[in-house]
């Protein structure tokens, strides 16, 4: 019985313990994932999603979601990261400076690695009509 009250403990400090903008941030790519395949994962309404909602006073707690436990928490939140430039891209940069998970270093590769192409256009110019916006579900 015990067991249980302790992890039911743990368990309420991690989702509470969150800050209100991260459990927000969270949420706003939650509702915004895609599923093909059987496989939930990152799509540009997501990552549009997102980037709608963020600015440069969310870099803190953008950071702090580089390490969360849930991976298209972390892909999103890399790819946003990459897409604000400047501060984003050195926080992506410095997580992958420090990971040594190889699956991990190719998703923050991943994302700094679309600066670069000759044809990348920020995630905010991204080309969507009346409807597909309407489908987004952002920051309240």
């Amino acid at each position: 019985m015990s067991r249980r009250v302790v992890s039911f403990a743990l368990l309420a400090m991690l989702v509470w313990g969150q800050p209100a903008r991260y459990r927000e941030l969270r949420r706003v790519i939650d509702r915004n994932t895609g599923f093909a395949h059987m496989t939930r994962g990152v799509n540009m309404y997501t990552l549009y999603a997102l980037r709608s909602c963020v600015g440069e006073r969310d870099l803190p707690v953008l950071r702090d979601m580089l390490r969360d436990k849930d991976r298209i928490t972390r892909m999103a939140v890399s790819s946003v990261l990459a897409d604000m430039g400047g501060e984003g891209e050195r926080a992506v940069r410095a997580r992958l400076a420090e990971v040594r998970d190889a699956g991990e270093k190719m998703m923050l590769q991943d994302a700094l690695g679309e600066l670069a192409r000759r044809d990348h256009r920020l995630i905010l110019e991204y080309p969507l009509t009346g409807a597909e916006r309407a489908r987004i579900r952002g920051c309240k």
